[in-house]
């Protein structure tokens, strides 16, 4: 079995978290099935690291519902269905849209200038065709708007719970380019809402921004055969 690289990520991520990428990047491939067993022996074997950071993967993996421990036999694999995706994008909209609208009412100026700095480089870095690059980036730009919240109990359950569908999206291969207007719209409304001083803009701007973010994922993930099914009443455009 050829080794999969686990080192594409920041250096300073644990290595049980790029452990915890690459298991869900196998998966998505198709390297991994639903059904399938997982040990902590082979997984040692294919990633090149020890069993500690293995173990603690798998420990978070099963937390989350993609992995169920199996007495004497490890790990099994489960699928990752639309209704999985649908309910962690549920946690997400209403987390981060709360966030968002404590974060305007708490921003002082010098956290609007900075948000529209971070804004106007990721537009850059969209439009750059540098998705993986972008897509980190990403990251960033909404935990720095999260922190202006002040709710790090929020912040940890949102994390928590996103790792798996940002894997998932970075497997598929990040921002693709008919999408780049629309996000760069999206974080636009967003920094205006903080702009114009605007709590509830800014939340329902993350509400609108997330849920998109959520068709934008299923239908791709539907056409790489990466979902059993998706609802036919979802739009193509929304690719």
């Amino acid at each position: 079995m050829s080794k999969s690289p686990i080192g594409e990520f920041p250096l300073n991520e644990p290595t049980y978290l790029r452990v915890k990428r690459a298991i869900i990047g196998d998966l998505v491939s198709g390297h991994f099935v639903p059904g399938m067993h997982l040990t902590i022996d082979t997984l040692t074997s294919r990633y090149g690291v020890s069993h500690m950071p293995i173990r603690e993967a798998l420990r978070q993996l099963e937390g989350e519902g993609i992995l169920i421990s199996i007495v004497h036999r490890g790990f099994r694999i489960e699928a990752i269905t639309e209704a999985y995706i649908r309910n962690i994008y549920d946690i997400r909209v209403g987390i981060e849209s709360m966030l968002a609208h404590r974060a305007v009412e708490k921003a002082t100026d010098d956290d609007i200038s900075e948000l529209r700095r971070l804004h106007e480089e990721l537009n850059t870095l969209i439009r750059s065709g540098k998705a993986m690059v972008a897509s980190r980036e990403n990251i960033t730009f909404h935990n720095r708007i999260y922190g202006i919240a002040k709710n790090p109990e929020a912040e940890l359950i949102l994390e928590g719970r996103t790792r798996v569908v940002r894997t998932v999206a970075d497997s598929l291969g990040g921002y693709t380019p008919d999408v780049y207007d629309r996000v760069v719209a999206e974080h636009e409304k967003i920094i205006l809402a903080f702009e114009n001083h605007d709590p509830k803009a800014a939340g329902q701007a993350v509400f609108d921004h997330v849920s998109a973010a959520r068709d934008r994922l299923l239908i791709r993930m539907a056409h790489n055969e990466v979902l059993s099914q998706v609802h036919s009443s979802m739009s193509p455009k929304l690719a």
